[in-house]
């Protein structure tokens, strides 16, 4: 099988030749790996593409592309203040962009954004206020990111031919808000406002499904990363998972599976108390992505033959631990969730930088060769 017929057949709960795999590489394992300048990356994106490029051949490559180089230019033109190396963090080893989560939302831009929706929002008033850009920085770091993205489905997609053809990345709402208010102040929002979140979130959520089957019908792209990691059970009680994010997310799968396009949860934190509303999702609709710290294999009990999950190699496992218990963890996540259909081996969240090379080339190595146990 092709890499694309593989992870299509492994999303449509169809037997494919061997588990597919899509570890979640970004550009700061390269960089680290290849000694350089993550500031440099992120002030020259392409160069961040190049290295992503060199370290899939050099490893052999896998089967599904993950992302784009989370730099910058990009968080900024989403609407998340974010802190960079060499600009807001020092420009030396050990450090990476982070998220700069802060109260810069207030409570009045609700109503503007139930009004106009959130792309309007950032590109008229908010972008300016979580960035010292001009007009002009906006324009050009647009087209930037625009060449670098095409880039990236080039070097992907079209000359590797890569599976899980990744149309857009798309940040959830609700999880948008969060980082926008603050946990603490949209908690208290759920809580004293809830009108004004609902009104939101509604413009938001039809805003991502119209822009999203745009930009896939506009590359060819059919599936859409979706990370969120503060809607889950182990943060909020259900009954603010139930009115706040579950109809929306049901709205967006439903409404993008109509389209061809399939949703890709990333799902952080414990959803233990979350995953049987999945099934209340259509079949095949939906990747559900977990990180580590919700039980893969319980979750695999409730939506087997039904959605596709994609599992979970921790990044402890990668940095601290050994080969043998990388594969014998690999093998496990084999024998438990399946090679007939419905589970995807990759990483929990992104493999970080300081994984050990010889632990990722085992995980890639025993993904390939490995079947089912004998026992």
């Amino acid at each position: 099988m092709t890499p694309q017929e593989r992870t299509t057949a492994a999303i449509n709960l169809e037997e494919p030749d061997r588990v597919p795999i899509a570890p979640i590489v970004g550009m700061d394992l390269p960089a680290t790996y290849y000694g350089l300048n993550i500031a440099e990356l992120h002030r020259e994106p392409i160069k961040a593409i190049e290295a992503m490029v060199k370290f899939f051949d050099e490893f052999g490559g896998w089967d599904g592309y993950s992302t784009l180089p989370l730099v910058k230019i990009g968080y900024i033109l989403g609407g998340l203040k974010f802190k960079a190396p060499g600009q807001e963090l020092p420009d030396a080893p050990g450090y990476y962009g982070q998220f700069d989560e802060g109260e810069w939302m207030k409570v009045e831009d609700y109503k503007t954004i139930a009004d106009i929706g959130w792309g309007k929002f950032v590109a008229d008033e908010y972008i300016y206020r979580i960035s010292d850009w001009t007009p002009e920085d906006v324009e050009e770091n647009r087209k930037k990111y625009f060449q670098f993205a095409l880039k990236g489905g080039e070097e992907y997609t079209i000359k590797r031919k890569m599976g899980m053809r990744a149309g857009a990345n798309r940040v959830h709402p609700f999880f948008l808000l969060s980082l926008n208010r603050s946990l603490l102040k949209f908690t208290q929002d759920l809580y004293y406002r809830p009108e004004l979140v609902e009104a939101a979130l509604d413009t938001m959520t039809d805003g991502l499904i119209k822009s999203t089957i745009a930009q896939c019908k506009g590359n060819g792209g059919n599936v859409v990363f979706i990370p969120e990691e503060r809607a889950e059970g182990a943060i909020y009680p259900l009954k603010i998972f139930e009115r706040f994010w579950w109809p929306y997310t049901k709205r967006i799968v439903e409404s993008l599976y109509d389209e061809g396009i399939i949703s890709w949860l990333h799902l952080d934190q414990c959803w233990d108390l979350n995953i049987p509303y999945f099934k209340d999702l259509p079949r095949a609709s939906c990747i559900i992505d977990l990180d580590g710290l919700t039980d893969i294999f319980r979750a695999k009990e409730i939506l087997k033959d039904h959605l596709c999950i994609m599992s979970d190699v921790s990044g402890s496992l990668f940095s601290i631990g050994s080969q043998k218990q990388v594969e014998d963890y690999v093998k496990k996540l084999i024998d438990k969730l399946g090679v007939d259909g419905g589970h995807i081996l990759s990483s929990g969240c992104e493999v970080p930088p300081n994984c050990k090379p010889e632990n990722f080339k085992v995980f890639l190595k025993t993904g390939k060769t490995y079947q089912l146990s004998k026992e």
